[in-house]
């Protein structure tokens, strides 16, 4: 994912689920890129080799008794708007201003006061194509990128592509990096305070929803990717009243499981915070609490879409990293192997509980990255438009 910094993606790599190409490649000599990114290709030209080596880390993770992987030194990124600053005065949400960003496209930001987050938070708004007609809301959670001003929706993504024409509202808020759309415990001292889960279900949506302008048909879905994923889904699972719809592309929905504890951990403490702010210790009720895998209850009468490919590297991924180190390649693969393991287990966990509504689409090669995430919107709206519609 080219949000993910290169840090982020180098820890990847370097600790987890990790591939054998790199520790081959020590014996390549250094500045042997192309050579690296043959190894890398090769190692990852098949579900069976990635499969198996996500099943050698997580076992010697297990032998060495990791609890969440150490990352340090230079595998910490820090982002410098971060913590944001908070207005603890703040004690009322509300529509504060509006600013055009793309007339072409409909794009708008919205900044809305937020008791929870005690600051002013910008939402991008993309109005619907036909502001007569009555429209549903999208909420679109990007990955860990959302540190950044823009969406990478709308940046990086397929969204102009996919709902340029539909008569949809987007709603995409910023700069809530690294927190998992989550309600955090306590403020972090590099990440300072998120309560994301609040503002998206309990401040923010009734002020879109009153405005005229955005003319809403009472119909409200949530999706995203990676982090976006996880919190889109389990948001959608622990309020099953407000969405009618939800999808996740390439996340992972069980923090107790192996992989899905090391997926919340890189993101978290590559930006340098600290996975006990969020949700406690390992172990605690909140941790359980976001176990969408373990109760996915919430899911059984609403539209479900859930994707991610196998981390195999086709000839198109390898194209889209022809200017990055090979480990960015490497992570990429590694990363989409892991939440592969972790969207079927949630397919799994909801088929053993009888609903078999969700589509879910195994996609046979793709990576960790903007191609992959930009192919899958399509078919998530296609699964959840007659929901919402």
């Amino acid at each position: 994912m080219r949000q993910l910094s290169r840090r982020l993606l180098t820890a990847a790599t370097a600790v987890a689920l990790t591939v054998p190409a790199v520790a081959q490649a020590q014996a390549i000599p250094a500045g042997s890129d192309n050579a690296l990114r043959d190894l890398v290709v090769t190692t990852n030209s098949s579900p069976t080799s990635s499969g198996s080596s996500l099943g050698g880390a997580l076992s010697s993770l297990s032998l060495i008794g990791s609890s969440e992987i150490p990352l340090g030194g230079p595998l910490l990124s820090s982002d410098d708007r971060y913590p944001l600053e908070t207005d603890e005065t703040i004690t009322e949400a509300a529509v504060v201003d509006k600013k055009v960003e793309r007339p072409a496209e409909r794009v708008e930001r919205w900044y809305v006061t937020s008791p929870s987050m005690a600051r002013v938070v910008e939402v991008q708004i993309k109005k619907a194509a036909d502001p007569t007609a009555p429209a549903p809301m999208i909420y679109l959670l990007d990955g860990i990128g959302g540190s950044t001003p823009s969406s990478g929706w709308i940046n990086n993504g397929a969204a102009e592509r996919v709902f340029g024409n539909e008569n949809v509202t987007l709603v995409m808020p910023t700069h809530a990096g690294a927190s998992l759309y989550s309600d955090w415990q306590q403020d972090d001292p590099a990440l300072g305070r998120h309560m994301w889960e609040t503002f998206l279900t309990e401040e923010l949506p009734p002020l879109l929803e009153a405005e005229s302008e955005l003319n809403f048909n009472g119909h409200r879905g949530i999706g995203g990717l990676s982090m976006g994923a996880i919190g889109a889904v389990h948001i959608a699972n622990t309020n099953p009243a407000l969405f009618d719809a939800t999808f996740g592309i390439s996340g992972c929905y069980s923090p107790t499981d192996n992989v899905g504890r090391q997926m919340v951990n890189l993101v978290v403490a590559s930006r340098g915070g600290d996975v006990d702010n969020m949700w406690g210790p390992y172990g605690s009720e909140a941790w359980d609490a976001h176990d969408t895998t373990a109760n996915p209850e919430g899911l059984r009468d609403m539209a479900v879409y859930l994707s991610a490919a196998n981390g195999v590297i086709s000839d198109e991924d390898r194209a889209t990293y022809d200017d990055d180190p090979f480990f960015n390649m490497a992570a990429g693969a590694t990363l989409e192997r892991g939440v592969l393991h972790c969207t079927e287990q949630l397919d799994r966990a909801m088929r053993e509980r009888g609903m078999t509504h969700q589509t879910v689409d195994y996609k046979d090669s793709g990576v960790h990255n903007w191609a992959n995430y930009s192919e899958q919107l399509q078919p998530a709206w296609d699964a959840i438009r007659h929901r919402l519609l």
